[in-house]
């Protein structure tokens, strides 16, 4: 019988033997990480939810043939969103970014936290419509593997060892990645977001907008 403190494993076990309440479990376990890891990708918050719910219909139909790699069943179905995700993306480049809900505006926070911009406070400028679409932006720029191994990291709240098991590269590899994509955003965003900061602190204090003067951060970012 499932239940919510069964292994991946187990539940995998169960659907397999047809038990659709195992199935259940995992799709309760694992829909909202999707649907947000969907989200960093997608223009709209009907394709995330159209990408999340496809990450598990294809997960269904290969569940037969999957190996497990770990104990988490998360790296195998955030590889398959990821791919889903980045075909939507090809179809869809000139519709408008959409704004992030607000528990992925918390993933926001968290990966301008790790880029330390210098200027505005980074938790106040998540909220901000002009940032989340730089930001997603500026991701969309990185190089594909840089992309993924920031957004799985940031997006998908991954450790180290699940990104390495979902993008079949090892955790040095991955590591290198996260840096060299968390440099190339934060020299993408620097300026723009002291510039978002600025303008938003003007128009509170109800004044003619002015440009922000931009520095330049150096160091390696920790992981």
């Amino acid at each position: 019988m499932a239940s919510a403190e069964a292994s991946d494993r187990e539940l995998v076990r169960q659907t397999l033997a047809g038990d659709s309440r195992a199935l259940a479990a995992l799709h309760r376990r694992y829909y909202a990480r999707i649907y947000r890891l969907a989200l960093f990708r997608c223009r709209s918050a009907a394709d995330a939810e159209d990408i999340a719910a496809e990450t598990f219909l294809k997960a269904i139909d290969h569940l037969p043939s999957f190996r497990f790699q770990g104990e988490s069943l998360f790296p195998w179905l955030s590889r398959i969103a990821t791919n889903l995700a980045i075909d939507s993306q090809r179809r869809q480049k000139s519709t408008p970014l959409l704004s992030y809900d607000q528990r992925t505006a918390g993933d926001v926070r968290t990966l301008l936290d790790a880029l330390e911009l210098d200027g505005p406070d980074p938790h106040a400028l998540a909220e901000r419509g002009e940032t989340q679409a730089l930001l997603k932006a500026a991701i969309e720029k990185l190089p594909a593997d840089q992309a993924d191994a920031v957004l799985l990291r940031f997006g998908g709240d991954l450790s180290l060892q699940e990104i390495s098991a979902a993008m079949g590269r090892t955790e040095g590899a991955i590591k290198s990645l996260l840096h060299r994509g968390l440099v190339n955003l934060r020299k993408s965003l620097q300026g723009r977001a002291e510039e978002i900061g600025v303008i938003e602190t003007l128009r509170h204090q109800n004044v003619s907008q002015e440009t922000a003067p931009t520095k330049q951060r150096h160091g390696y970012i920790e992981l």
